[in-house]
């Protein structure tokens, strides 16, 4: 008889530091196959450990969820204010649940690239954004115009998700004959 394995990191600590040694332990452990459920704990309100603990199993490909975003590091290159792109996009598409890959990126060198691997991107510079969809370009708007336009195709793509039943959480089922 198998029982389940459950983990936790106990007296983890504040939001920061609990959320880096939960990701840490749990992904070491987690990744091996070692482990059946998690419980992260913070000095901070419960939702925040759901989160974390959400998080870290959609890292680990364990959960598919919902939405993720995906966004430069700070660095010469950056043309936009990433930090504030990035944040305005996620809170437009917080309470998004299909599984959605959205790049936020602020240069001409690595955007292109990254945002073309996302269902949905941007690759900004000079004023402006070139936003990607599947791999494809398919406008380039103003920088003031970003944020709103990446929000509206994430809707239509969201929108033809749930239409072709591709819902979070859903596990695709085949049956091949």
């Amino acid at each position: 008889m198998r029982l389940p394995l459950h983990l936790g990191v106990t007296e983890a600590g504040p939001a920061f530091q609990g959320t880096i040694k939960s990701a840490v332990a749990f992904g070491a452990l987690l990744s091996q196959g070692i482990g059946d459920t998690i419980r992260v704990s913070l000095s901070a309100p419960p939702v925040e450990e759901i989160k974390v603990g959400n998080q870290i199993l959609e890292s680990l490909n364990l959960r598919q969820r919902g939405l993720e975003i995906v966004s430069c590091p700070s660095c010469g290159r950056a043309q936009v204010d990433v930090y504030k792109l990035a944040e305005e996009v996620t809170a437009g598409l917080t309470g998004m649940e299909v599984p959605l890959r959205v790049a936020v990126m602020g240069c001409v060198v690595n955007g292109p690239g990254e945002a073309r691997e996302a269902d949905l991107g941007v690759a900004s510079g000079n004023g402006k954004g070139q936003i990607f969809v599947k791999g494809e370009v398919i406008k380039t708007v103003p920088e003031s115009k970003i944020v709103e336009t990446l929000i509206e195709e994430a809707m239509k793509i969201a929108e033809q998700m749930e239409k072709d039943g591709v819902m979070s959480g859903e596990p695709q089922i085949s049956v091949a004959g």
